[in-house]
């Protein structure tokens, strides 16, 4: 039951945002002045008819959207505003660290230079670090639809852009007819180089696409994940190897990967003893925020204030940082959860 002070408690936590997509993230309004910007034309003129656009049939619908509005986006300048926006977004709700994932592809295929566009993200996660944001490190979420041989040259700027605050390699993108096996020597390569790697897996697709992550591209973090409830075994792997899940309940609601909030396998993982964290994905195209996805695990799955600081604590361990920066983060959250918990008594 979300109680008053239950509600205040999320309000107020400290939080960690793990799986959050900058394109994604992008406000409305953003994305229009972007489109009169950049004369990228869009299907709508109002912020309510591109609201509009924001119900989708499955995940492909979602993603075809996602591809249509994330062409806005051009230059340099356009990711420094947007990441600007964002910084300033999760400092308002709390949040201490977070990991942005850009979705490389989207734009080096329309001709974007990524060196630009990570010197623009960073710049603009800097600024709004001056105003409160929190300390962000930047993920390349290669589309896994594109193949592994065009993924090398985007890792290979990925590795030499560390100074922006690359801290991870991914895949996500469409999991249905393109498996992990493929981009086994690309994670080998960034693991050597000193990334984190995880993969979108186990979203649309069932427990072997997990399997494969796990197993072939020794990921310490998997990306939804979800359909890992299907698999008893698979379970008992993720938890003897300590890999987490970075689970965002309303985007899979949202493209239908789960049929209900009140069906969804987040309470089912957490309590066989699999870790997970809880996240808002694309809060743009799902309407959602990180504090709503707190608010949304209280109301539908009974998420208590003790299972809230568990997921910000695993969250803090899983996090892609040095480990004496991770373990001042972990002192950093623990401290502010237990004296927030003392002052409003949940």
């Amino acid at each position: 039951m979300l109680t008053p002070a239950l509600a205040a408690f999320i309000e107020r936590m400290p939080k960690i945002e793990l799986h959050l997509h900058l394109e994604g993230a992008v406000a409305p309004r953003t994305f229009l002045e972007l489109s009169r910007r950049n004369g990228i034309p869009l299907p709508v003129s109002t912020e309510q008819e591109l609201a509009q656009l924001f119900h989708y049939d499955d995940f492909h619908a979602f993603l075809d959207t996602f591809m249509a509005l994330a062409a806005t986006i051009v230059s340099g300048e356009d990711f420094e505003l947007l990441a600007f926006e964002l910084g300033m977004q999760l400092a308002a709700q709390r949040v201490v660290y977070a990991e942005v994932m850009l979705s490389p592809m989207q734009h080096v295929r329309r001709g974007v230079d990524l060196v630009e566009t990570l010197a623009g993200t960073a710049a603009g996660f800097a600024r709004a670090a001056q105003y409160g944001g929190p300390r962000v490190g930047l993920v390349l979420d290669y589309g896994r639809q594109y193949g592994a041989a065009a993924a090398w040259p985007i890792l290979e700027t990925a590795i030499a852009c560390r100074s922006y605050g690359v801290v991870g390699w991914s895949i996500g993108g469409n999991e249905i007819g393109h498996p992990p096996e493929e981009f086994i020597d690309l994670f080998t390569a960034a693991r050597t180089a000193g990334l984190g790697v995880m993969a979108h897996a186990g979203e649309v697709v069932g427990p072997t696409s997990v399997w494969g992550a796990i197993d072939v591209l020794a990921v310490s973090r998997i990306g939804h994940g979800i359909r890992s409830v299907n698999d008893p075994l698979l379970m008992q792997t993720l938890i003897e190897r300590q890999i987490v899940l970075d689970v965002c309940p309303s985007s899979n609601v949202r493209t239908k990967a789960v049929p209900t909030w009140s069906s969804h396998p987040l309470r089912r993982l957490y309590d066989n003893g699999v870790l997970v964290t809880i996240n808002s994905d694309d809060p743009t195209f799902f309407e959602t925020t990180i504090s709503e996805e707190f608010r949304r695990a209280v109301t539908y799955l009974g998420f208590t204030a003790d299972e809230f600081c568990q997921i910000t604590r695993t969250a803090a361990q899983a996090a892609f940082l040095p480990i004496d920066e991770r373990a001042a983060l972990i002192t950093t959250v623990e401290h502010h959860l237990q004296t927030l918990r003392t002052e409003l008594g949940v």
